[in-house]
């Protein structure tokens, strides 16, 4: 199977542009400074080479206009420059000062011109080597004196000097790169920040915000990502104290219902039909009342406000005090630790251990224990039940609002429990999640961090 090619980052992009910057400026610089330099050095080594051949051409005309024609002694007596040979073309003969160097290689590209009465200057690889050769006429004598040069000190520099500006360019280009993570670090620094502040909201942290900053390109990100920050809280705030308020007002409404439908229960002269239909609405009057109480519940929940004072909690006397206002039997096992204590809300850690029982008891096919544990500095209690379990793909959405999952494919209750439990772990720095038991059954495990030895609440310290 084909897999499409990652997409590089943008640090990636601003890190390869440098580099890819720095490169072609290094590659532009390189190439004009040796190809300057290679102009500049060549010049001058072909006038050197040029004032040279005047000088010993001068010199060797000057002997055989003394010596006559002894061309070969007059070679042998003239100090020539290093790396040099001397050739003498006279009367159809050639003279060289080293017998090595084949004549027709080293002077066939300026006989002709040299001939003609001209000098001549030219650059030649005879034997695999650079040479410069310069022939100079020698009017008079009736001879044509030559000069081959092993330039090896001008081809050493220029390949010293290409190695160098190639090494210069490369180390320019890794620095280039170097420049572009610094500056790619630098400049999405704001956009970490901004990155890792939506994640902290998005977990429940709304009052997460990005630290401020003096640059004045920057000021206006963080800035806008502030204010949508304190526009969204102020929204949910809103929503949220409408919601209450609206639950918060229908409670009286209802209460009256409620205590209407129970004197009409009461009611010994209705027919048949009126009491059914009486039940009926009392049933159904009892199911809103509850999901308005969990409304109000998850809206205090969702506004922060605190049922009671914080407090250490022995999980032990939490649970004993659950389960006998739930009326749970001495059929279910229990099994909590009489040293285990949390930290939190009296009546909402109740409230979210009760909803778990309630839950086991409707929907789980009946409470089976309750146990805990302490675990990695946080304590575990687990609620288990006998029902036939949660799938697993439904254990991410049972804790989601207005949630529903019967033991038997039924839709009671509000929907709301499971999500107020989740809500009030959060709000405890906890969390909570399900998981199958075995051989059958379901198992809600609230995690609450375990409450440290002594703790300042209110100015003094609990225990």
């Amino acid at each position: 199977m084909n897999r499409r090619p990652s997409r590089r980052g943008l640090r990636a992009n601003v890190v390869a542009a440098f580099a890819a910057g720095a490169l072609l400026i290094s590659l532009i610089l390189a190439f004009s400074t040796y190809f300057s330099a290679r102009h500049y050095l060549i010049a001058q080594r072909e006038r050197n080479a040029l004032q040279q051949a005047y000088i010993d051409a001068a010199l060797v005309k000057e002997r055989l206009r003394t010596n006559g024609v002894n061309v070969a002694e007059v070679l042998a007596e003239i100090a020539q420059p290093s790396r040099t040979t001397v050739f003498v073309h006279k009367d159809g003969q050639w003279y060289s000062s080293d017998l090595t160097t084949q004549v027709h290689d080293a002077t066939s590209d300026v006989a002709s011109s040299v001939q003609a009465g001209d000098v001549a200057l030219t650059w030649n690889d005879t034997g695999d080597r650079p040479n410069i050769v310069v022939g100079v006429p020698l009017k008079g004598v009736d001879a044509d004196y030559y000069e081959v040069t092993y330039a090896k000190e001008l081809s050493e520099t220029l390949d010293t000097m290409g190695y160098a500006l190639a090494i210069s360019a490369a180390v320019t280009t890794i620095a280039g790169g170097v420049l572009g993570w610094y500056a790619a670090r630098r400049v999405l620094r704001p956009l970490r920040q901004v990155a890792l502040a939506a994640a902290r909201i998005s977990a429940g942290e709304l009052d997460t915000r990005v630290e401020a900053t003096d640059d004045p390109d920057l000021s206006t990100l963080t800035g806008s990502f502030n204010t949508m920050v304190d526009t969204v809280v102020e929204r949910l705030d809103h929503d949220a104290r409408f919601a209450a308020d609206v639950s918060h007002e229908l409670r009286t409404p209802v209460a009256t219902l409620t205590t209407s439908l129970g004197v009409l229960q009461g009611d010994k002269h209705l027919s048949p039909s009126s009491a059914t239909a009486v039940g009926l609405m009392a049933g159904e009057l009892e199911r809103f009342r509850g999901a308005l109480e969990d409304l109000i519940a998850l809206g205090r929940l969702d506004a922060g406000v605190r049922e009671s004072e914080w407090e250490v909690l022995r999980v032990a006397d939490l649970v004993a005090a659950t389960l006998a206002d739930n009326g749970i039997g001495d059929d279910v096992v229990i099994d909590v630790p009489d040293d285990l204590e949390i930290y939190g809300d009296r009546l909402q850690l109740h409230r979210a251990l009760a909803n778990l029982v309630r839950n086991a008891e409707t929907h789980g096919g009946g409470l089976t224990s309750v146990r805990a544990t302490a675990r990695r500095g946080d304590a575990e209690i687990h609620v288990a039940d006998s029902g036939p379990g949660v799938p697993v793909a439904s254990r991410e959405h049972i804790f989601d609002r207005f949630s529903r999952l019967g033991a038997r494919g039924t839709t009671t209750g509000s929907g709301l429990g499971l999500s107020i439990v989740e809500r009030t772990a959060q709000l405890h720095d906890g969390s909570v999640w399900c998981r199958d038991t075995e051989p059958s059954g379901a198992d809600f495990v609230l995690s609450l961090p375990i409450a440290p030895t002594a703790r300042t609440v209110s100015g003094r310290e609990v225990t």
